[in-house]
């Protein structure tokens, strides 16, 4: 998301801010709201990851239904662009484990596989020529998927981890970043889960069983839709004051900037305001590409209108459109 990334994050912690500079590379982590082709390379590859200093086939048809956020980012700036999202991935197996038959194993995770494949990649010039703490940014977006059903909304975590963990994951993916030499960090805040239709109440545009929640409709899904309102805001928050507490009060990334991106606040002006952002028919309540959980047969909504009109592409997932803003 967010083609202004940078210049609209708000710095809230920073021993030299350079969030406004120009940069050469930008990195990014995260799932399927961010991959652009990466899980498509495990299913190709027997469940494992590029090579160090290979890189996957870039996709420009992305779970966003075109390009996905991070594309648009390197089209606007010009970047050297490396993304690590893998979809389906939670910050760390350890904490939400989620089997994924394509591969026979779980989906790959941020700090179990996208890190230390950045990590082996790092010191091949012809994927990062010119690296320096000063040039290059690092995003991470993760969340969806640890929070979401088949997650905590389920109770689906390992026994005995909390929300807690998951928050304590996020700093330790910025630990690994930062002993690599990068000191510019955003970390994207998690989006309104609730009003995706997946978890959306059915008089608020949203779905019943659905080909990522198969026996929704066996659940109150009013209460569903506030737990995953109260997961996404508690941890928001968290984030908002837990940044400046380790990176100032700790000084756990001494040098670095660090900026969270208020992507719920972004995605909920959107859903309120959808003409402002989206072109007609402005659909915020709704989804373009329907497929059902039992057949797994697809079908796209053209005759309401193109997908730049919708927000979300399908029930779980932001639309390109909405990517772009």
């Amino acid at each position: 998301m967010l083609s202004s990334l940078l210049l609209a994050g708000a710095s809230v912690a920073a021993a030299k801010s350079c969030s406004s500079k120009p940069f050469d590379n930008f990195v990014t982590f995260g799932d399927s709201y961010t991959d652009n082709g990466r899980l498509g390379y495990y299913i190709n590859n027997h469940g494992e990851p590029p090579p160090p200093g290979g890189y996957q086939t870039v996709s420009n048809v992305t779970a966003s239904g075109g390009l996905a956020w991070g594309q648009y980012v390197a089209q606007l700036t010009g970047a050297n662009y490396r993304d690590y999202a893998i979809s389906g991935a939670t910050c760390s197996n350890e904490i939400i484990s989620r089997y994924f038959s394509a591969i026979d194993k779980p989906f790959p995770s941020v700090i179990d596989d996208e890190i230390p494949s950045y990590k082996a990649d790092v010191a091949f010039k012809a994927l990062y020529p010119d690296r320096t703490p000063e040039n290059t940014v690092y995003a991470l977006w993760i969340g969806t998927n640890d929070l979401g059903y088949g997650g905590f909304l389920s109770d689906s975590q390992t026994p005995g981890t909390t929300i807690s963990d998951y928050v304590d994951c996020i700093w330790s993916v910025f630990d690994n970043i930062y002993q690599t030499g990068g000191r510019r960090f955003v970390l994207l805040n998690l989006a309104p889960l609730e009003l995706a239709p997946l978890y959306a109440p059915l008089s608020e545009g949203g779905i019943g069983d659905s080909q990522f929640w198969a026996n929704k409709t066996q659940y109150n899904i009013t209460e569903y839709s506030q737990k995953m309102k109260e997961y996404t805001t508690n941890v928001n928050t968290i984030f908002d004051y837990g940044v400046p507490f380790q990176a100032v009060v700790k000084s756990r990334w001494a040098g670095a900037s660090f900026d969270i991106f208020n992507v719920h606040k972004l995605l909920v002006d959107i859903y309120n305001n959808p003409s402002q952002y989206l072109d007609a028919p402005a659909i915020s309540k709704g989804f373009y590409h329907h497929c059902d959980p039992v057949t797994s047969n697809c079908q796209d909504l053209t005759a309401q209108g193109p997908l730049s009109g919708f927000m979300w592409y399908d029930e779980l997932h932001p639309s390109t459109k909405t990517g772009k803003q």
